[in-house]
């Protein structure tokens, strides 16, 4: 299973973003508030272009992080 960080764009209805998920078997594993990114996990390729409405980008996640 796989890892994606996701950006999430202005005013979304987290409950509908949830349902569209889970029909897609995506499972939203952390929502972080603050920086308005959400975790996503999914055995299958997670595209930006099936979530524009939702997101601004979504990026597998690698361990590559610095700050």
């Amino acid at each position: 299973m796989k890892t994606y960080l996701a950006v999430l764009k202005k005013d979304i209805n987290l409950k509908k973003l949830e349902a569209l998920l889970k029909s897609k078997e995506i499972k939203l594993a952390a929502h972080y508030k603050t920086i308005g990114v959400v975790k996503l996990e999914s055995a299958l390729p997670v595209s930006e272009t099936e979530f524009q409405a939702y997101f601004i980008s979504v990026e597998e996640e690698k361990d590559n992080l610095t700050i």
